[in-house]
């Protein structure tokens, strides 16, 4: 994942969509904009690269701001496994 995680960001980097100056209100700016896309779709192919463009975007985010996402992403799959242990 470390490795997606560098191409992703490297690659927006050189195409000029992440600047050092990129903040946190474009990141999320980004996102809605996938999200709109998303809903947009108008099949499950269109929906396939929406929602893999959602994903890449927060992983950017992330890594903008060295958030080590891949542990938080472990760590709130653990936090739900225990909620679920706790609704049955």
């Amino acid at each position: 994942m470390k490795k997606l995680i560098e191409d992703n960001y490297e690659s927006t980097v050189l195409r000029g969509l992440i600047t050092p100056d990129t903040n946190h209100n474009d990141f999320i700016e980004k996102l809605r904009e996938e999200v709109l896309e998303a809903d947009q779709a108008e099949s499950m192919y269109e929906l396939s690269f929406e929602l893999a463009d959602i994903v890449l975007t927060a992983i950017n985010y992330a890594r903008h701001y060295e958030i080590n996402i891949e542990k938080f992403l472990k760590d709130k799959i653990h936090i739900n496994y225990a909620r679920a242990k706790t609704i049955k």
